[in-house]
């Protein structure tokens, strides 16, 4: 025979009506005033001071990532005309290192400091070849590795430099302006050291942009 409960556990037990005794998944569904209630924190606005903060993170991460440099020379022409504005995104050499073709911003490498520029100047120029190819120019004609170059992008008027045979280095690209008549590199102060470019080209826009 079963035994009543106790005045202790009676008084424990809260009495439930009749209608309530339902499977327990269910009885739990129904009665959740057993449940404490959960104090969830008000989301907080930053304060002005934090926007601040945000904005400067912000920069500074951008300033990282990626930056425009004014195009200061012909030199990139017609790709590139004097006075645009060039975007240098820092990403991508991040994970490769520069490919034939790559438009790049680099510091001006020491045989450039040496005659008296500034280390901090920024050039900006094309990537011709990679560590390991044999380059040549014979009247203007760019060959890599044995092979004429089709080069689109070069300025239409002829070019007759000529350029004697020579093996890049490791740990070197050799970079030309699009205007080859008008171009201070490579062909003048030798292969560029892959550390000195700062970051590769991705867009342009000009003066009228802002007009």
């Amino acid at each position: 025979m079963a035994m009543a409960p106790t005045r202790l556990l009676r008084g424990l037990i809260a009495p439930l009506p009749p209608s309530d005794w339902l499977p327990c998944t269910a009885s739990l569904l129904y009665h959740q005033w057993w449940l404490p209630t959960l104090a969830l924190p008000l989301p907080r606005w930053p304060s002005c001071s934090d926007g601040l903060k945000l904005l400067l993170a912000l920069l500074l991460v951008s300033a990282a990532l990626a930056e425009v440099r004014l195009v200061a020379s012909s030199s990139m022409a017609p790709t590139l005309r004097s006075g645009d504005r060039a975007v240098a995104e820092k990403v991508t050499y991040m994970f490769r290192r520069p490919s034939v073709g790559d438009i790049v911003f680099f510091r001006v490498p020491t045989a450039l400091q040496n005659c008296g520029l500034n280390k901090d100047v920024v050039f900006i120029k094309r990537v011709i070849a990679t560590p390991g190819d044999f380059i040549e120019v014979r009247q203007g004609q760019l060959i890599v590795n044995g092979v004429a170059q089709k080069e689109h992008y070069t300025a239409i008027h002829g070019a007759s430099y000529t350029m004697e045979a020579m093996r890049l280095p490791e740990g070197h690209v050799f970079v030309m302006g699009d205007n080859r008549n008008n171009s201070c590199d490579s062909r003048a102060w030798g292969p560029l050291p892959i550390n000195n470019i700062v970051g590769r080209y991705m867009m342009s826009f000009g003066r009228s942009s802002f007009q």
